[in-house]
């Protein structure tokens, strides 16, 4: 490094100096800062602030009192070097107070076990607040001894800081004679090698944008932080920046989602070179954990862009920011393997997966369940991502017992319990922290087959849905579930984190292979096209929003060189936008997604749309000797025409969303759909004093910078543009919002006569 600084000019060092700063995750600031006084490369750094009373320019911290809101705070620095200054701006996010629970009723446990067995009881009680609301409380249960009979016992339980006692109330009676409707698959999905995005898209223009900038990035960039930390020679490698920054306790978790967008690419494209690559980055991180391995300092099969010291903080409850998440770290490097492996077939990946499952179950088999339960209750440090499903599916490629009972560790009750009993508590929860939890249980309900997984996973997906979803699907503010049906009362320029949508679309899909259910795809269409599509930067730069901005006179900005969790699911996302589009079952190929898409196989389907006049074209290749069913969105329901090769289809009757064509399809087969391409208001079902305006699949944005919101334009003078799709009313243009780039726009407009609810 010293010859690399030699070179370097005092105007440069000062730039370096700027760009490499790192103080942690600003979206969610509750504990000091470290800000540091000298650069990495030489510079003084001199801080400023422009809101003392909340955080000062020695990094202290004063959350504002709960009521007050979060405060956006304005942080400067200014770094000097032999004459030479470059200056760079923060903003932060402080997170006022909790709410403080008062808590009014603890609610009974009921639970239900066989004669002779101990019912698992949960870590945590449901809580009823004075102010209404429901939240979890941790609980320690007392001792007792199983029924050897049908009946009833009841099980008291010490609720720290609270005088009222919980009550568990075990039901024995022969289970087994019960009968539990737990679903069975009915799809699955076709994989992404199968399917090709159309030219001429908006969906392919983004998918191309990210083919090209992965295709340029460095590897050994990638792999500088995992060959520093085992002591390898970096070849050179510029260090990584942002969130993968060498002070960063994050870094490593870009490389994890860098190998799944490589591994999807390749299944999206069958491109080699992205063989290439997923080969060079796997053969280096088996030389790192080698190395970590051979050295004598580190348990063998560990794998990771840091030493192991996070790990055991952690296990002694140690807080957020002086660790950051050394699970969710580990969880997108075991996933990016797992995808090299599985999409890209890529045996060495597989090789050292297992060996970093086996050190996971090593790790943690020799932990309490009450450890366990406290680490991941711990805001950030204990946040693991989705190693619960990850470590499930691991277990499916080895089958090692050990490693289905290393994701039982990762077990959740604090989240799991209150979905189980369809309870929200989500209010002030990490979204993203939780949602892959979810994803996890659905996977261990895919190989265990227990219903209570089924039922967490489908309510909770209900539940998030239902009342803390803005329009365009995301979920979120400040990274954070508020009070269920209030999104309204958070339109902000830090709305909709894009790592939640994307695991919600993963859950969706998840719940849709047992349900088949058009309105779980209805949320997921809705979800690809107006967060995850429109959350795509304009130029190949990897470039992705890590929020949604949705108040009024709002842009978007887009994550880059900082490295984000955003950043890193946006690498893959752009390849996602195929990977549930077609699905099948014994009878029947499914059309999920009416996006322009190439079906090959034995199966070949095409899918041309016309947006601008809603006709879509839907032609059978090959002969199958299946149907085909087609989503019909809600939105174009009524008024629905269609016709199979040029007969007008006289009785349109849908299932569960779904048009059903034929027993067989034929070579040249054609389905036309006339889709009722019109305006339309969409309400917000929980606060009526704002609405959005759609046009078929997309919510239409009107650019403008007034930062005041608008009332909803008189709709019977809206008239077309010669753009396609694109409005005009009152001098305000409309366009859908996957077109908006860095113009500032209004997406919520206030409902004509606005209070009268």
């Amino acid at each position: 490094m010293s010859g690399y600084l030699a070179k370097l000019k005092p105007e440069e060092i000062v730039k370096m100096d700027v760009d490499s700063i790192y103080i942690g995750n600003l979206n969610t600031v509750d504990e000091d800062l470290s800000l540091p006084l000298h650069g990495k490369y030489g510079s003084v750094l001199n801080w400023f602030t422009e809101e003392e009373r909340f955080i000062r320019a020695d990094g202290k911290v004063h959350r504002p009192l709960y009521g007050m809101g979060n405060r956006n705070v304005k942080l400067k620095v200014k770094a000097v070097y032999e004459g030479y200054s470059e200056e760079r701006e923060f903003e932060a996010t402080v997170l006022q107070e909790k709410k403080e629970n008062i808590v009014a009723e603890i609610l009974e446990v009921n639970l239900e076990a066989m004669p002779g067995e101990k019912a698992a009881l949960p870590s945590v009680v449901i809580a009823r607040t004075t102010d209404g609301r429901r939240t979890t409380l941790p609980v320690k249960w007392e001792k007792y001894e199983p029924l050897w009979k049908e009946g009833i016992i009841h099980v008291r339980g010490i609720v720290e800081k609270y005088k009222e006692s919980a009550i568990a109330s075990i039901h024995y009676y022969n289970i087994e004679e019960t009968h539990y409707d737990i679903p069975k698959r009915k799809v699955e999905f076709l994989p992404i090698g199968q399917v090709r995005l159309k030219e001429g898209t908006i969906f392919y223009e983004r998918q191309q944008n990210m083919l090209n900038y992965l295709l340029n990035i460095d590897d050994d960039q990638m792999l500088y932080n995992f060959r520093r930390a085992s002591g390898l020679d970096t070849h050179g490698a510029a260090p990584m920046t942002g969130w993968d920054e060498e002070n960063c306790k994050l870094k490593g978790h870009t490389t994890g989602h860098y190998m799944s967008g490589l591994a999807l690419a390749w299944g999206a494209t069958g491109n080699p070179k992205f063989r290439e690559k997923i080969n060079y980055i796997v053969d280096g991180l088996e030389e790192c954990q080698v190395a970590f391995a051979e050295s004598g300092e580190y348990h063998t099969g560990y794998l990771s862009a840091y030493d192991e010291e996070q790990f055991d903080l952690l296990e002694q409850f140690t807080r957020y920011p002086e660790i950051w998440a050394p699970y969710y770290t580990l969880d997108k490097i075991m996933c990016g393997l797992y995808d090299c492996f599985q999409i890209a077939g890529c045996e060495k990946a597989k090789i050292i997966l297992e060996k970093m499952g086996d050190w996971v179950y090593d790790r943690l088999s020799r932990l309490s369940r009450e450890v366990l339960d406290r680490m991941w209750s711990m805001y950030i440090a204990g946040e693991f991502g989705g190693m619960l499903g990850t470590m499930v599916k691991l277990y499916q490629i080895t089958g090692k017992e050990n490693h289905l009972k290393a994701a039982c560790f990762f077990v959740n009750d604090k989240l799991f319990y209150p979905m189980l009993e369809k309870c929200d508590t989500l209010e002030d929860v990490h979204a993203n922290q939780h949602i892959p939890q979810i994803i996890g249980a659905m996977e261990l309900f895919r190989v265990t087959k227990e219903e209570k997984w089924w039922r967490i996973g489908k309510n909770f997906w209900k539940i998030v849905t239902a009342d803390h979803a803005y329009c365009i699907g995301g979920v979120g503010e400040t990274e954070m579930f508020h009070c269920a049906g209030t999104t309204c009362d958070y339109l902000t320029e830090k709305a909709a984190e894009s790592c939640a949508s994307y695991n919600m679309l993963r859950l969706t899909a998840q719940l849709f292979e047992y349900t088949v259910d058009g309105a779980m795809m209805d949320y997921y269409d809705n979800t690809l096209r107006n967060h995850i599509l429109t959350s795509a930067s304009h130029a190949d730069d990897g470039g992705t929003t890590y929020f949604m901005p949705l108040g009024p006179g709002q842009q978007k900005a887009y994550s880059t060189t900082e490295n984000t969790c955003c950043h890193g699911t946006g690498m893959e996302s752009r390849f996602r936008y195929m990977e549930n589009i077609y699905a099948t079952d014994e009878k029947y190929v499914y059309v999920n997604l009416l996006i322009d898409s190439v079906l090959g196989g034995e199966a070949s389907i095409e899918v041309d749309t016309s947006e601008t006049d809603g006709i879509v074209k839907v032609v059978c290749r090959n002969d199958m000797d299946k149907g085909l069913k087609i989503h019909i969105p809600s939105w174009a329901e009524d008024g629905l025409r269609a016709e199979l090769n040029g007969r007008e289809i006289s009785r349109i009757t849908l299932e569960d969303g779904y048009l059903c064509v034929g027993e067989q399809c034929r070579s040249d087969d054609e389905i036309v759909l006339h889709l009722p391409m019109q305006l339309r208001v969409v309400k917000n079902p929980s606060d009526c004093r704002f609405v959005n305006l759609a046009y078929g699949p997309y919510i239409l944005a009107a650019l403008s910078d007034v930062e005041e919101f608008f009332p909803l334009p008189d709709l019977e003078k809206i008239r077309p543009m010669k753009e396609k799709l694109h409005f005009e009313v009152e001098g305000l243009e409309f366009v859908p919002f996957p077109e908006i780039d860095t113009q500032k726009y209004h997406v919520y407009f206030l409902a004509p006569e606005s209070g009268q609810c």
